[in-house]
């Protein structure tokens, strides 16, 4: 009897000796779930900070585009205050030039490639 118990031992199949305790099995699963979980819960607050990073460098850029616009405004109107022909005149009678007046002022009209005037 002995020797067919060994025989039995060698013929039954090695696949038993894998098998998972069921206790293990469902803590393995209970842990991989939650690793799964975790891995969710960081990718949602991830891209929530970085949603708000965003945000604020949007509100930051707005802001220096107001700024930027109010710059050209200012620098618009003192180069139209800067090229104002009272500006001119001022500077010229600073120089010592006067201006011509309108019977010294000559209009040189010229044509362009087309032949037409202006």
């Amino acid at each position: 009897m002995r020797s067919s118990a060994r025989w039995e031992a060698i013929l039954r199949p090695a696949a038993s000796s894998w098998a998972i305790p069921r206790a293990w099995a469902l803590a393995l699963t209970l842990i991989g779930a939650g690793m799964v979980v975790a891995g969710l819960a960081f990718l949602y607050l991830w891209l929530g900070s970085t949603v708000t990073m965003l945000e604020a460098e949007r509100a930051r850029l707005v802001l220096s585009l107001e700024e930027l616009s109010r710059d050209l405004t200012l620098l618009s109107v003192q180069v139209t205050q800067a090229y104002s022909p009272q500006a001119i005149a001022e500077r010229a009678k600073a120089l010592g030039m006067e201006p011509f007046t309108e019977d010294r002022t000559g209009y040189l009209i010229m044509e362009d490639d087309e032949g037409s005037g202006g």
